[in-house]
C-alpha cells in the first residue's frame, strides 16, 4: 500500500486531504483514510487475505495449494491453512483419530478388523467407519437392505415389550436376553436368584407361573407373562371390570365408563385397537396402551400390531400395490393377534423357500421384493413365499423354472385376495 500525505487539515474527506492512494482493488474510506475492500464502510483485509472486487469480500490465500485428500473427511481452515474436521473453525484430528464429516468430530480410529458393524452395514477400509451404502446412520437409525441401502428410523421405535423382554435393535422383536420366549414362557431371573432380581443379561425364558390360581371369565385368557386376563389371549387388551370381551375378530374390550356411545351402544375401535375405559380413546393394547397415528395428508391411519410379546403401531399397506416409505416394504403378518399387512424394514434376506422366524425376514434385494413368511406362529417356523394376487391366478406367479399357483393366505381377511405362490 502506498501512502502520500499532504499538509493541512480540516477536510472531512481524509482520502483527499491526505492524498491517500490505495493499491487496486482496495479503495480509500473517506471517513478514516484506510484502504479497504469495498471502500467506504468496507473492511480491512487481514494478513493472508486478498480483496475480491466482485463481491467486496476478503478471500483467504492460506488454502492455496493445500491438499487435504490424505486426511479423509477434513477440509482447509481459511485462517490457518490447516486440514481440520469441520473445516474453518473445526478440529485437527490426532494421529489415532479419524474425521466423521457428518458430525464434524474426531473419533478414535478403529481398523475394520476390530470393528463389528450393525446389520446391513459395512466397514469403510479407509476410515474404519460403518456405512449403510454411502451413508453413515445415526445412533437412532437402522440400515435397510436393498439395491440402494438407506438409513431408516430404528426398528425399536414405538415397540412396547411385554414383561421383562427387551427390544432387539437388529430386528425390532422383543427378546429375553437375545432369545424369543415361546408360548407359556416368561422372561425372568433364573431359579435361585437373589430376591428374584437380576440383570437383563442373566434373564432366561422359563415356564410362567403368573397364572397359578388365576381364573379368567367372559372370554379372556390368562397371560403367563404377567398373570393378567386378556381378551383374545396373550397379546390382547386387558378389559376393565365394567367391560366385556368381544372376541371379534379382532378381540376388543367393549363398554365401560368412557367407551359407551351417546346412543347407548358400545364403542367399536378399528385397526386392531381397543377402547380404553379411562378416557374412551382407541389404543393399541386398550387400557394403558398407545394411541396409533391417525389418517393424515392422504396417508391411512396406523394399525395396531400385537402379539404375545409386543405391541406397536404400523402404517398399513396392500401387498398387491405397496406404497411404503423409502427403505420399508409391505409384509403380511400372520402371527399377529389381528393378522394385517403393514410397512416395515426388512430384518433378514431369506430367499424363496428358506425358513423364516419373523414376518419381515423374507426379502430379496435385486430387485427389492418383500415375501411372505408362510405358516409363521409363535414357536413355529415359516417358509418364505412370493406374494401374489389370488384374482390373477397362475398369472400372478412366475412359471419358470416350475409351474406355480396363487393360494390364499390362510389368515388374510376375506376378500383381500392376498396370496402366496405355491408349486403345483
Amino acid at each position: 500500500m502506498l501512502l502520500a500525505l499532504s499538509c493541512g487539515g480540516g477536510n472531512r474527506n481524509l482520502c483527499t486531504s491526505k492524498n491517500i492512494r490505495c493499491d487496486n482493488p482496495l479503495i480509500c474510506d473517506p471517513d478514516d483514510g484506510l484502504c479497504k475492500c469495498g471502500g467506504h464502510g468496507g473492511v480491512v483485509c487481514p494478513a493472508m487475505f486478498i480483496c475480491d472486487s466482485a463481491t467486496n469480500t476478503c478471500q483467504s490465500t492460506r488454502c492455496a495449494g493445500i491438499d487435504c485428500s490424505s486426511k479423509a473427511g477434513t477440509s482447509c481452515d481459511v485462517f490457518d491453512g490447516m486440514c481440520k474436521c469441520g473445516g474453518t473453525g473445526g478440529t485437527v484430528c490426532g494421529a489415532t483419530e479419524s474425521c466423521d464429516p457428518a458430525a464434524k468430530r474426531c473419533n478414535p480410529t478403529v481398523s475394520c478388523s476390530e470393528r463389528a458393524c450393525s446389520r446391513n452395514q459395512t466397514c469403510n477400509l479407509q476410515t474404519g467407519q460403518c456405512q449403510c451404502g454411502t451413508q453413515m446412520c445415526a445412533d437412532n437409525q437402522f440400515c435397510s437392505p436393498g439395491e440402494m441401502k438407506s438409513c431408516v428410523p430404528a426398528l425399536c421405535n414405538g415397540v412396547h415389550c411385554a414383561g421383562a423382554n427387551v427390544c432387539d435393535p437388529n430386528d425390532g422383536y422383543c427378546k429375553c436376553n437375545g432369545v424369543i420366549c415361546q408360548s407359556g414362557e416368561v422372561c425372568g431371573c433364573p431359579p435361585g436368584s437373589d430376591g428374584g432380581t437380576c440383570s437383563d443379561t442373566q434373564r432366561v425364558c422359563r415356564s410362567g407361573s403368573a397364572c397359578t390360581g388365576v381364573t379368567c371369565v367372559n372370554g379372556a385368557t390368562c397371560d403367563p407373562v404377567d398373570g393378567q386376563c386378556k381378551c383374545g389371549g396373550p397379546g390382547g387388551p386387558v378389559c376393565a371390570s365394567n367391560q366385556i370381551c368381544s372376541l371379534g375378530p379382532p378381540a376388543q374390550c367393549q363398554g365401560g365408563a368412557q367407551c359407551v356411545n351417546p346412543d347407548g351402544g358400545m364403542k367399536v375401535c378399528a385397526g386392531g385397537t381397543s377402547c380404553d375405559p379411562e378416557d374412551g380413546r382407541c389404543k393399541c393394547g386398550g387400557r394403558g396402551g398407545t394411541v396409533c397415528g391417525t389418517a393424515d395428508a392422504g396417508m391411512p391411519a396406523e394399525v395396531c400390531v400385537s402379539s404375545a410379546l409386543q405391541q406397536s403401531c404400523r402404517r398399513p399397506c396392500d401387498i398387491r400395490a405397496p406404497d411404503c416409505p423409502t427403505g420399508t416394504y409391505c409384509f403380511f403378518d400372520s402371527s399377529a393377534a389381528t393378522p394385517v399387512a403393514y410397512c416395515a424394514t426388512p430384518t433378514g434376506t431369506q430367499v424363496e423357500d428358506s425358513a423364516c422366524q419373523s414376518p419381515t425376514a423374507c426379502f430379496s434385494g435385486t430387485p427389492p421384493r418383500a415375501m411372505h413368511c408362510n405358516g409363521l406362529a409363535l414357536g413355529q417356523t415359516g417358509i418364505c413365499k412370493p406374494y401374489c394376487d389370488v384374482a390373477n391366478g397362475m398369472a400372478g406367479c412366475l412359471q419358470v423354472p416350475r409351474a406355480q399357483i396363487c393360494q390364499q393366505i390362510a389368515a388374510a381377511p376375506a376378500g383381500s385376495n392376498y396370496g402366496y405362490c405355491q408349486p403345483q
